[in-house]
């Protein structure tokens, strides 16, 4: 089993991945060890980002740890005598769990393919209590200016995969 321990757990890294026709693509090695010692098994967290066209993954630590926050939040809210929403605090999307092979395979669900954006590639790339999973066309377009240093990241992997 595992513990609420999301403060420990950094993903870091990136990666470009391929996306087959039944959706199958492969989390990078660097931020898949960090899933994994998260979830304390082969699976993963995913849902659509509440703000950006993209993906956002962790592991099961992060995702208990997102709803103790929800938690923390309600109580101070009740303490300072507050109303609180607890179901829309929680609620910003659906979390889908997707167990993976050790290579790090596994099916994105056409759902959040949909909502992600997620074509023929994926690019993954940690960001601390989190990963982003973008289609690289649209990271390419869409991403915030705060991220210049991540599209650095995704232009070598399009130039390797050139390159091979």
């Amino acid at each position: 089993m595992f513990a609420i321990v999301s403060q420990w757990i950094v993903y870091a890294g990136s990666g470009l991945s391929t996306i087959d026709l039944k959706g199958r693509t492969t989390i990078p090695a660097e931020l898949r060890d960090t899933v994994t010692q998260s979830s304390g098994e082969n699976v993963v967290c995913l849902a659509r980002h509440p703000s950006l066209p993209c993906l956002i993954g962790f592991g099961k630590a992060e995702r208990l740890q997102r709803r103790a926050d929800v938690e923390a939040q309600w109580q101070a809210a009740v303490n300072r005598g507050d109303a609180f929403d607890r179901e829309a605090a929680g609620a910003n999307a659906s979390i889908f769990e997707t167990a993976f092979e050790p290579s790090g395979r596994f099916v994105v669900q056409p759902m959040l393919r949909h909502f992600g954006k997620l074509k023929e590639r994926a690019f993954f790339f940690g960001a601390t209590t989190h990963f982003l999973m973008w289609d690289p066309e649209i990271f390419l377009k869409e991403a915030p200016a705060s991220f210049a240093h991540v599209r650095e990241e995704l232009e070598y992997w399009l130039h390797e995969r050139r390159g091979k």
